[in-house]
C-alpha cells in the first residue's frame, strides 16, 4: 500500500514538474554608447557614416553578449569622433540619422557601456601635431590638453548621471578608460613621433583615465551603479612598438574622412581585450545578480 502511495506521489510530482512553464531566461537589454573606441573605428566593414564596425570580432559590444552570456543584442549607438556634448545634447551632423546619443537610453535599458572624453581632449589633434617635426609637447596643443583636463571630469559626472538619471533605476553603467599607446622603452618604431612625445602621449592617456575613473566615482556617489573598467593592464605588452600591438599605428584612411583618421585605434584584437574587460565585471556576482533580476 505504501509503495503504491509513493509511486503515485511521484507520478504526481512529475506531471507538476511538467505542467509548469520553464522559467525563461530574459536577455538583458544593452545600449552601447561612445566615441571610436566603442564603434570599432578602424575596422572595416561599417554600417554607416559612424564607422560602427559590423563584424561580430571588430567591435566589443558585438562581442559582449556571448561573453557575458545573458545580454541581448547591442543597441548600438556609439559614433566615431564624438564628445560629450553629442552623448547630452546634439547629434553629429555629418554621420548621417545619428541622434543625441542621450536619446536612445530609456527606463527599460538595464545596461550602458561607454568611452567617452578622448575627443574633448583633442585626441586627433594630438595626433596630427605629433606627426609633424618638432615636439608637440612643447607647441599650444600642449596648453589645450591640460586645459581640458581640468575640466573634464565635471563634463563626464554630468554625462554619467544623465545617462544613470534615464536608465532602469537597478541598472548599470560602465564607463571604460583608454590604453596607453606605446611601450615605455625605445623600440624605435614610432614613425614620426620622437621618445619625448611619445612619453608625454602616454602621460596624457594615464591622465585622462584617472579623470574618467574619478567621475565614475563621483556619479556613482549620485545615482549609483557606475563603474570603470580599467584597460590599461589589457593591452600591456600589447602596445604600439610591441611585438604584437593590439592597437593600429599611422594607418592611412579615405581622404573624405581625413587621412589618418583610423590610426591609432584598437585593432579587432584590441577591441576583444575590451570586450574581456567589461565582461568580467559583468560575469560578477553582484551585477550579474542586480541586472538579472527579474
Amino acid at each position: 500500500m505504501l509503495r503504491r502511495l509513493s509511486c503515485a506521489i511521484a507520478l504526481l510530482c512529475a506531471l507538476l514538474v511538467l505542467a509548469s512553464p520553464a522559467r525563461a531566461t530574459v536577455p538583458v537589454p544593452y545600449v552601447a554608447l561612445g566615441d571610436s573606441y566603442s564603434s570599432g573605428e578602424g575596422n572595416r566593414p561599417f554600417d554607416g557614416p559612424c564607422h560602427r564596425a559590423l563584424r561580430s570580432d571588430s567591435a566589443y559590444p558585438r562581442m559582449l553578449p556571448t561573453l557575458a552570456g545573458y545580454l541581448a543584442q547591442p543597441s548600438f549607438h556609439a559614433c566615431t569622433g564624438a564628445t560629450v556634448d553629442d552623448i547630452l545634447l546634439h547629434p553629429q551632423p555629418s554621420r548621417g540619422s545619428q541622434r543625441t546619443q542621450l536619446d536612445y537610453v530609456d527606463a527599460s535599458t538595464r545596461l550602458v557601456t561607454l568611452t567617452i572624453g578622448g575627443n574633448d581632449l583633442g585626441f586627433d589633434d594630438i595626433v596630427k601635431q605629433c606627426l609633424l617635426p618638432g615636439n608637440c609637447s612643447k607647441w599650444k596643443i600642449a596648453d589645450r590638453v591640460e586645459a581640458g583636463l581640468q575640466t573634464i571630469k565635471a563634463q563626464l559626472v554630468d554625462a554619467y548621471t544623465r545617462i544613470r538619471s534615464r536608465m532602469d533605476s537597478g541598472g548599470q553603467l560602465l564607463v571604460a578608460g583608454y590604453p596607453r599607446l606605446f611601450v615605455s622603452e625605445d623600440a624605435g618604431c614610432k614613425l614620426f613621433i620622437s621618445d619625448t612625445e611619445a612619453e608625454w602621449m602616454n602621460s596624457l592617456v594615464a591622465r585622462g583615465n584617472r579623470r574618467i575613473a574619478e567621475a565614475a566615482r563621483a556619479a556613482r556617489q549620485q545615482k549609483g551603479n557606475v563603474s570603470y573598467v580599467d584597460v590599461t593592464e589589457r593591452f600591456a605588452g600589447h602596445e604600439l612598438c610591441s611585438e604584437d600591438p593590439w592597437l593600429y599605428g599611422l594607418k592611412l584612411s579615405s581622404p573624405d574622412e581625413g587621412l589618418i583618421k583610423s590610426s591609432y585605434h584598437p585593432r579587432r584584437s584590441g577591441q576583444a581585450a575590451y570586450a574581456r574587460a567589461f565582461a568580467t565585471l559583468l560575469r560578477s556576482p553582484a551585477i550579474r545578480t542586480a541586472l538579472t533580476l527579474p
